[in-house]
């Protein structure tokens, strides 16, 4: 009853900021969303229809898919502090986008870009899992260098790239849902969707590989394709995120956590949980990064990094004394 009740509340805020995503922002409309639906052609619908609901959208659906895959990290690593921007996934996507369209292989909002993105972030989660321990900073400190490597090099090809306004491509450092519209939506959502299949389908798997590597193998599970499709599915849903809006740091951090205090580390619900929140996280701080200095815009990852920089502090603290003690 407590979960139903939760969940049907995250959906009625989710609800409620959706339509203030419509109602708000630089320009300001003299009338409500509700009165211009089926209507087009006027400055207001134009703005509401086509700039604005497609960027709520694809708030929600990126949001969702960061908080997943937030869940999914911090599962398969078995580490509270896999988030997907820190260990080098977010970085992997990056390289990924900026190494298609560098070569003219794919241009921005293509389904060879998010195909470009999605393989970047498989590479990257193959290498932090398998070069990373386990414990302890050494983590973290692999997947923050890893992550350092990925973007200093993705860097490099854009400085000196001759294709042109790939300079411009620099929103990828923070994050902007600004350039999102219907066409990107439509490309990055069914690889999202076929990511999220594969996450609720390891769900139950996730809860047994929390007891151990050892112990899942003893229980019967298949240690090497329980990995792979988890990899599948990390990369399905950070790569078309990170395609479309770029980097968005502690998303996938903050919310996984959060959820466990609600709801429990099950993850047969903590996944749902999960997509729920990060989209409603995601339409927050997209608010507040058009409304906050308008008529300026600032950066998501700026205002997501706000909230998340101090949980990570916090996290780290509280298992300072667990690192001290194994080294």
């Amino acid at each position: 009853m407590k979960r139903t009740a939760t969940y049907i509340g995250l959906i009625t805020v989710l609800a409620v900021l959706f339509i203030l995503s419509l109602q708000i922002g630089i320009l300001h409309l003299d009338t409500s969303v509700f009165s211009l639906i089926g209507k087009h052609g006027s400055v207001a619908a134009t703005t509401v229809w086509d700039v604005r609901f497609p960027r709520a959208l694809g708030a929600v659906v990126i949001g969702g898919a960061l908080g997943i895959a937030g869940a999914l990290a911090q599962g398969i690593f078995r580490n509270p502090l896999a988030e997907p921007t820190l260990i080098g996934l977010s970085s992997g996507a990056t390289f990924g986008t900026i190494i298609g369209i560098a070569t003219g292989l794919a241009g921005y909002g293509s389904g060879v870009n998010c195909l470009a993105a999605t393989l970047g972030t498989a590479m990257a989660a193959v290498i932090t899992l398998f070069l990373a321990p386990n414990k302890n900073f050494g983590f973290l400190l692999t997947g923050i260098a890893f992550s350092s490597i990925l973007t200093s090099v993705s860097g490099l090809i854009i400085s000196i790239s001759q294709r042109p306004g790939i300079q411009s491509l620099s929103f990828w450092n923070f994050g902007s849902l600004s350039l999102i519209n219907f066409a990107t939506v439509r490309v990055i959502t069914p690889f999202i969707l076929v990511g999220v299949v594969l996450a609720l389908s390891l769900a139950r798997g996730l809860n047994i590989w929390s007891l151990g590597e050892n112990t899942a193998f003893y229980l019967g599970m298949n240690i090497r394709r329980f990995r792979f499709v988890a990899i599948i599915a990390i990369a399905l849903l950070i790569g078309p995120a990170v395609s479309a809006v770029g980097s968005i740091a502690f998303l996938g951090l903050l919310v996984p956590h959060v959820v466990r205090l609600i709801v429990g580390p099950n993850h047969k619900h903590l996944i749902g949980y999960s997509a729920l929140l990060g989209a409603i996280v995601l339409l927050i701080a997209d608010l507040l990064a058009r409304a906050a200095f308008a008529p300026h815009e600032v950066p998501l990852g700026l205002l997501t990094s706000l909230l998340g920089a101090p949980i990570l502090i916090i996290l780290l603290r509280a298992r300072r004394a667990q690192w001290v003690s194994e080294q």
